[in-house]
């Protein structure tokens, strides 16, 4: 069927709904199973930890599920003649990129006056590192080929 067929089911702007609809729930698929995989490994170091609170057997059984959920959506597109999303992992990458390190900028003693009076030691002991964390998400951005802001934090005084 033709986009401008009269036995299209859904106008133009719909058809856009249901893209956009579609390709989240997918992601929000991928989502659950990261989280699945997460609860079956080891925990991490890090700062976000995550409760191991899935029943016994979750992942096992929520996987068909999960099959079942992306075969109807395909089928659903499909039926729909519904266009694929395209998107580029190197933009993606440049977005999360760029959205962390305007925080650490946003983070700097200047900023948290905002939060309350800030301890003179913040600007010796906290950005030097913000500044780091920084220069290390800018060269990860250069090696995605971005064109991220390469300046690093700057302690903005009033």
């Amino acid at each position: 069927m033709s986009q401008n067929s009269p036995d299209r089911l859904l106008n133009e702007h719909q058809q856009r709904h249901f893209e956009v609809l579609l390709a989240r729930l997918e992601d929000a698929l991928d989502g659950i199973e990261d989280l699945i995989a997460r609860a079956e490994r080891p925990t991490s170091d890090g700062l976000t930890q995550y409760a191991p609170d899935l029943p016994p057997g979750f992942g096992a059984a929520a996987r068909p599920l999960l099959t079942q959920l992306r075969n109807r959506i395909d089928r659903l597109a499909d039926a729909l003649a519904l266009r694929r999303q395209s998107r580029s992992i190197a933009q993606s990458i440049r977005a999360i990129l760029v959205a962390e390190m305007v925080r650490l900028e946003d983070s700097t003693s200047a900023q948290l006056r905002g939060y309350g009076a800030v301890d003179p030691r913040v600007s010796s002991v906290i950005e030097p590192e913000l500044e780091h964390l920084h220069a290390l998400l800018a060269s990860i951005a250069q090696l995605v080929g971005s064109r991220a802001p390469s300046a690093a934090p700057r302690a903005r005084h009033q």
